[in-house]
């Protein structure tokens, strides 16, 4: 046993050596990169962002840094929040983080971010361009503490080969698509499925999209009360359980087992073992790179209820966030970076080249934009109606998600009714609403 402790800590002694000659080589490029003007104040800037998605970002940095000598910004990507968390937490993380957008009120409540109100004003950003509900996910307790970067919004993805073999156009309500899915459903010899229409909670999207095409919220501000046990939530449970049910709950759990990966050529709707898929702007990418050439598919803005034409376009709007680390002793370099950021110019080119929708209303509707990436045409025109929204900005986000997704899984298997399951989740998430309005 103390082997084995001695081993770890060797290991660890190890790590610790290897991070200081990490950031002592960082040191380094950064007094390199100063030197060329004096006074130059460095800051780091840390995103999840890989591959192609981090090169353009790159692009808009090196710009930024080549426009002026009053900053240096070093970025680093491949960043988890686990690592980001770390860091700041042991004071030696960034001065900009990059991170999901439930992510912030959390990090607020933990005081590990910076308010920016005061940035906001000297800098004269008009809020107003801000796509409100996104703006309201970097609030925490009245106030600001992320600026929203990148958007997702959602589109109903369909394959017209498929719908063309049933006679059936796009569906306008939910209901239509629960009617079409009935008739392009089949099975093989054994009685297996090979093709349903639509399959609930795959990949992710959903969990939160079908509750707001109901016209259902998931937190109530003025009461601080879990909602998910409105007449809204429950028929937007009920509708997705009935994907299940309808066609038999061990037969579609079957069919669903044997989706290939996500982002691969063995994706359920580039096979054709799915007609309908709820994706965001990415998926024409994935699309272009991994279903075959003579795939035919479509979009449409994601129908609601039948019950409720007055809310069509609604829908979930995700988004990335901006923002300062506590820790930071550039609070000020950091702002002005991310006052660059999103500002037209810089947003635009990033947000073309990676594929993204911005936040600001001047940069959706920016004819360079959709120029540049027309494949971001349709997604914008649907998030410009003003119907769709975000998930709400509470500090417990997480929690929510990975306990309605438990209930979910507990009506898909037939453990629980709706009722019982939507009743469960509302006692076990009050908890935590109750826990943050005491700690206000």
């Amino acid at each position: 046993m103390k082997k084995a402790v001695a081993l770890i800590m060797a290991g660890l002694m190890t790590l610790s050596m290897a991070a200081c000659s990490s950031n002592s080589a960082g040191s380094s490029a950064a007094t390199n990169a100063s030197s060329k003007s004096a006074g130059t104040t460095n800051i780091v800037f840390w995103h999840a962002w890989t591959g192609s998605e981090a090169d353009a970002l790159q692009k808009v940095i090196d710009d930024y840094n080549k426009s002026q000598t009053e900053i240096h910004v070093e970025t680093l990507s491949s960043q988890t929040e686990d690592k980001m968390l770390t860091a700041l937490t042991g004071g030696s993380g960034p001065d900009v983080v990059y991170t999901a957008d439930t992510t912030v009120s959390k990090w607020a409540q933990a005081g590990m971010l910076a308010p920016i109100d005061d940035y906001i004003k000297s800098g004269k950003i008009d809020t107003k361009n801000i796509y409100d509900s996104v703006y309201k996910l970097g609030a925490y307790d009245g106030i600001q503490y992320g600026m929203p970067y990148t958007m997702d919004s959602y589109m109903l993805f369909y394959n017209k080969d498929i719908l063309k073999e049933v006679g059936a156009q796009p569906p306008k309500t939910l209901e239509e698509m629960a009617e079409i899915s009935k008739k392009v459903a089949k099975k093989d010899a054994s009685g297996n499925y090979v093709r349903l229409g639509y399959v609930p909670d795959y990949p992710w999207i959903d969990r939160i999209e079908i509750p707001y095409l109901f016209g259902a919220d998931f937190y109530d501000f003025k009461t601080d009360k879990i909602t998910c046990t409105t007449p809204e939530f429950k028929n937007a449970m009920n509708y997705k359980a009935e994907y299940y049910t309808d066609y038999g709950i061990p037969q579609v759990t079957k069919f669903k087992s044997g989706f290939g990966t996500y982002a691969s050529a063995e994706n359920p709707f580039f096979k054709g073992q799915v007609a309908f898929a709820i994706e965001g702007e990415w998926f024409e990418t994935f699309i272009k790179q991994y279903a075959s050439k003579d795939f035919n598919w479509g979009t449409v803005t994601v129908p609601v209820t039948a019950s409720k034409p007055e809310i069509a376009g609604s829908g979930r709007l995700q988004a990335g966030m901006l923002s300062v680390s506590t820790k930071s002793k550039n609070t000020e370099a950091a702002f002005k970076l991310i006052n660059y950021l999103t500002s037209d110019d810089a947003y635009i080119k990033f947000c073309a080249s990676k594929g993204s929708l911005p936040t600001t209303y001047t940069a959706l509707k920016s004819e360079k934009l959709t120029q540049q990436a027309p494949q971001l045409k349709p997604f914008i025109e649907s998030v410009l109606k003003g119907k769709a929204k975000a998930f709400p900005a509470i500090p417990f986000s997480n929690e929510y998600s990975n306990e309605q997704g438990l209930a979910e899984q507990a009506i898909y298997s037939g453990e629980k009714k709706v009722d019982k399951a939507m009743e469960d989740l509302s006692a076990k998430l009050q908890s935590f609403a109750d826990e943050w309005k005491s700690s206000r």
